[in-house]
């Protein structure tokens, strides 16, 4: 009977490994499968986010985190204890922000606790890694010591603060700045790859058929210039710190492409510092103020009600429809009776402007409307940075719609429109009426190859008429050189044309006594290079118009583009010398090479001469050899301190000197005997 039963058991047992075998229980199977392997998604390398010359904005490196497995089977007592002294002293080396005896310690309560997963080193770089793998204990490999490495890729940024908000990150499903918007082009595809399960937890690739290999990401090229990053957010946030105020941004454009070379976003935080925490110029919707002028005598000029020299009562600088007064302000002089629409822009009069408006758009405000609407800045721009708010143009048939809608529109309130479209409106201007779709992402790269190149793109062929852009174009100039933007025609050595503005902020639908300054224009006038705007958002000193608050940062940003990019300089005249310049003796072959380098003729009497005396006669520098003989002193008038000194050396004797400049007299006359113990001081004076 035991026999019996256990030959039976025995026959079950083949029974059942042969049907294991050969798949025939396929839920087991599955199960046991399911225990033994596993297919686990591999990611592809982010690709890399580049500036306009290929400097790297970001980029993804490998990074790995230590892990020990205390109870790994090879892991044994004997071997632990051998080298827990060794292993601890190096851990100290690497991370000194524990002690030996720390380290010690802890790997010592991780082995009694026999923790098989225990993070001990968190993004390693690859140089601390490769050091790791070299420690006592480590070396053996993970299963004899029970430590390995996880790798993991982390995103690095080379910027710092620039342009953070416009590069952006992606993170748990939110998505922000070109990191998000190009997210899918940089994540590139996952590939997966089947592991088996091996003794100590230990999974190893199986290669299969049905392994996938991983994508790389694609890289993009923007059309940021660092240096003009650099330049224009640190303007911005020296505004801000100088005014106190809430946040701001700025943006420069490339007039003729529409490719955005900066774009600054600062707000304060609650230290009082500024970050880049909110793409203000691309998803702040609000009242524009002044700058909104610009589109009221568009109109105006456009349907031929007005010209730039007809003019209009003050009333005093305040006018009244029906319950809503309107004042100029600090604008208003009370000695002008009358402005010209040129003066009412230039000055930004919102009375001279709003009666402009109101006087022959009172019965028909739709017309004015649909100019708004044609040029679209009641929809969003087609931006690659993309954002979740909408402009806002009220019309007729809007519920809101009353009396003083229109007036208020035309002086830049009611309306509410963001810093990248204002920023479009004017470059249209300076572009000789073409409204350019903005743009930041140039190119995309695959494998350092251009895939795909992204054209500027025209989205308004003309956005007015010839004359009415002319028009446009003299009053954007007299704004800078008469009106509330004069401070640049005095602070800066080329032409410009903008428009300053000044608007109270709306907050749960009150105004308050906090304003927005801005001012955006371009430069040079007579051929545009660069659009810039800039926006200064509760300023809490006592200026806040954009004159005072808003000029100086585009005064500041558009000096220090001009004087570093050569090509947008007036072309220099190359100077014709007339006569001969004075010239320093010295080293003949030096003196000679200036003057080849120079084109200036010269002539000498013994080629072969060192040292030399130099003369200038009529176009030609005359070069004649100095006279040096042993132990008496030469002239060193007329050389300079280098040449002096080394021509010393040939007699020898010792020199001392005052002053700077040319050698003008010597406390020994020319040929003069003199022993190596003397010492001859020589006066130096600039050249005249």
């Amino acid at each position: 009977m035991i026999f019996i039963l256990v030959g039976s058991f025995c026959a079950f047992l083949i029974y059942s490994m042969i049907k294991l075998q050969n798949g025939f229980d396929k839920e087991f199977s599955i199960e046991l499968k399911k225990k033994n392997t596993r297919i686990r998604d591999v990611a592809g390398i982010r690709g890399n986010i580049y500036a306009d010359d290929g400097s790297l904005l970001a980029t993804s490196i490998p990074t790995y985190d230590l892990i020990w497995d205390a109870n790994a089977d090879g892991l044994t007592t004997k071997i632990f204890n051998a080298k827990l002294d060794s292993l601890s002293m190096m851990f100290a080396r690497v991370f000194p922000e524990k002690s030996k005896s720390t380290w010690k310690s802890k790997f010592t309560s991780l082995k009694n606790k026999k923790l098989r997963y225990t993070i001990i080193g968190k993004d390693l770089g690859f140089d601390i890694v490769r050091n790791i793998k070299t420690f006592p204990l480590i070396w053996s490999g993970k299963f004899k010591s029970g430590f390995w490495f996880e790798e993991k890729g982390k995103r690095m940024y080379f910027m710092g603060d620039l342009a953070k908000r416009a590069i952006g990150y992606t993170k748990n499903g939110v998505n922000v700045g070109l990191e998000g918007s190009f997210d899918s082009l940089l994540r590139g595809r996952n590939g997966k790859i089947m592991e088996q399960r091996m003794p100590g937890r230990i999974w190893r690739p199986v290669n299969v058929g049905n392994n996938q290999l991983a994508e790389n990401g694609f890289d993009i090229v923007t059309t940021l210039d660092v240096g003009f990053q650099d330049i224009t957010q640190y303007a911005l946030s020296q505004a801000l710190i100088t005014n106190e105020a809430d946040h701001g941004c700025a943006m420069v454009m490339e007039v003729k492409t529409g490719a955005i070379k900066a774009i600054a976003n600062l707000k304060r935080g609650t230290d009082g510092k500024y970050y880049e925490s909110q793409n203000y110029a691309v998803s702040e919707f609000s009242e524009p103020g002044s700058t909104f002028k610009l589109i009221s005598v568009l109109s105006l000029l456009e349907d031929e009600y007005a010209k730039p020299n007809d003019s209009i009562a003050l009333h005093n600088g305040s006018v009244k429809y029906y319950d809503k007064t309107f004042t100029d302000g600090d604008h208003f002089d009370s000695r002008n009776k009358f402005y010209t629409l040129q003066e009412s822009f230039e000055k930004s009069s919102n009375v001279g402007i709003s009666q402009f408006v109101w006087k022959y758009y009172q019965k028909k405000p739709q017309k004015f409307i649909d100019h708004i609407i044609e040029l679209g800045l009641n929809a969003k721009p087609n931006f690659d940075i993309p954002s979740s708010n909408y402009p806002v143009i009220k019309t007729t048939k809007s519920s809101d719609w009353n009396g003083v809608t229109l007036p208020s529109m035309s002086i830049g309130y009611t309306s509410q429109i963001s810093p990248l479209q204002t920023l479009m409106l004017y470059n249209s201007v300076a572009n000789g009426g073409k409204m350019m779709n903005p743009y930041l992402v140039k190119e995309i790269l695959q494998d350092g190859k251009s895939v795909s190149k992204i054209e500027p793109k025209v989205i308004n062929e003309k956005i007015c008429s010839p004359q009415t852009l002319v028009a446009l174009q003299q009053l954007l100039k007299g704004v800078v050189e008469r009106g509330t933007a004069e401070e640049i025609t005095k602070k800066c050595p080329f032409t410009a044309a903008g428009k300053t503005g000044t608007v109270r902020i709306s907050e749960n639908g009150k105004y308050i006594d906090k304003h927005m300054a801005s001012f955006v224009g371009y430069f040079p006038a007579e051929d545009p290079q660069y659009t810039i705007i800039v926006i200064i958002n509760k300023p809490n000193k006592e200026e806040y118009y954009g004159a005072k608050v808003a000029v100086p940062v585009f005064i500041d940003i558009a000096n220090k583009i001009y004087s570093s990019h050569i090509k947008i300089q007036p072309t220099l005249v190359t100077a014709r010398i007339t006569e001969a310049p004075s010239v320093l003796n010295g080293n003949q072959n030096a003196l000679k090479s200036v003057l080849n380098e120079l084109s200036i003729n010269s002539s000498s009497s013994m080629p072969a001469a060192q040292y030399c005396e130099a003369n200038a006669k009529g176009y030609t520098i005359n070069i004649n050899p100095a006279t040096i003989e042993p132990n008496k002193v030469p002239d060193f008038r007329g050389m300079g301190l280098r040449d002096a000194l080394q021509l010393a050396k040939k007699i020898p004797v010792k020199i001392t000197f005052e002053g700077y400049g040319k050698v003008v007299s010597q406390s020994f006359n020319k040929g003069t005997t003199v022993s190596p113990n003397n010492s001859i001081h020589l006066k130096l004076s600039p050249s005249k």
